[in-house]
């Protein structure tokens, strides 16, 4: 399998985040496809299927040539080149293990003799190495809140998408009334021993969540990153899993919210998708 290798920031390398991902793809590498997808992804192929087919137009925006921006194992990215309008989709993953030893699992897995049509990268999501305006779409499954600068990224994203290219965000995001105080407690939690057995770490360790490169950020915020890097809000609602959490739950931002019968993961039970359209 033919891997590209890009520009890291090397500073990536260094932080818990890196560390923990890099530990944990090594070993569920060995487990097999199916491990892979049920600790590394925590959803199912065919409902990350499900959940890009809930609106008609991000289904069919996947098209052509992408780009997956934190693509991880590589589960989302063998899922839309199985498209038939799909031409390639390049998965650029940080995290060394994820590429070189869970991909091609996953990618044969999911694609069969169609395995190349998902092109494996080590890089970082703010350093694309593709000239301007040659890809079709951008798509950040979950990947977008581990950025350390959002609007960098999206950036670069929209550097390498063409005119009227679309940049699909599906992530999480908290009402605007969130206080700061509880913003800092979500990243102050503490992982459980349970966690840090799963993840193969010492359970005497004290590791935080913002520890492991999470940042939570308000539907305001998410939309003034969208604002400063001069992208057009297409489409933007909310899917919830049905668990009791989200019964009662209603967003502030005025977003359409619907209801999935299967496991979504994450640490909301909730996601939030935006189509984001390309204007130069």
């Amino acid at each position: 399998m033919s891997i590209l290798k890009w520009k890291v920031n090397k500073t990536i390398l260094n932080t818990g985040d890196y560390k923990l991902n890099n530990h944990v793809a090594s070993k569920v590498a060995k487990k097999g496809f199916k491990k892979i997808i049920k600790h590394y992804t925590d959803i199912t192929p065919r409902n990350i299927e499900k959940v890009l087919k809930k609106n008609k137009k991000f289904w069919s925006s996947l098209k052509g040539i992408g780009v997956d921006l934190g693509g991880g194992v590589g589960c989302v990215s063998s899922v839309v080149a199985k498209k038939k309008d799909n031409r390639k989709i390049y998965c650029v993953e940080v995290v060394r293990n994820a590429v070189l030893k869970c991909q091609p699992l996953v990618k044969k897995g999911i694609l069969k003799s169609n395995a190349n049509k998902v092109v494996s990268v080590i890089g970082d999501f703010d350093n694309i190495n593709l000239p301007d305006s040659t890809v079709d779409f951008c798509l950040a499954w979950e990947s977008l809140h581990h950025s350390n600068n959002v609007v960098k990224t999206l950036k670069e994203a929209k550097r390498i998408t063409k005119n009227n290219g679309k940049i699909l965000i599906i992530d999480r995001a908290h009402k605007n009334n969130t206080p700061d105080k509880e913003i800092k407690r979500m990243l102050n939690v503490v992982y459980s021993k349970e966690f840090l057995k799963k993840n193969w770490l010492p359970q005497n360790r004290i590791f935080t969540r913002e520890q492991n490169g999470e940042h939570e950020y308000r539907f305001r915020e998410l939309k003034n990153f969208f604002k400063k890097a001069k992208l057009k809000v297409l489409e933007a609602f909310i899917l919830k899993e049905k668990v009791k959490k989200n019964k009662d739950y209603k967003n502030d931002a005025g977003l359409k919210e619907f209801f999935v019968n299967f496991r979504f993961g994450g640490f909301e039970k909730k996601k939030v998708m935006f189509m984001l359209e390309v204007i130069k």
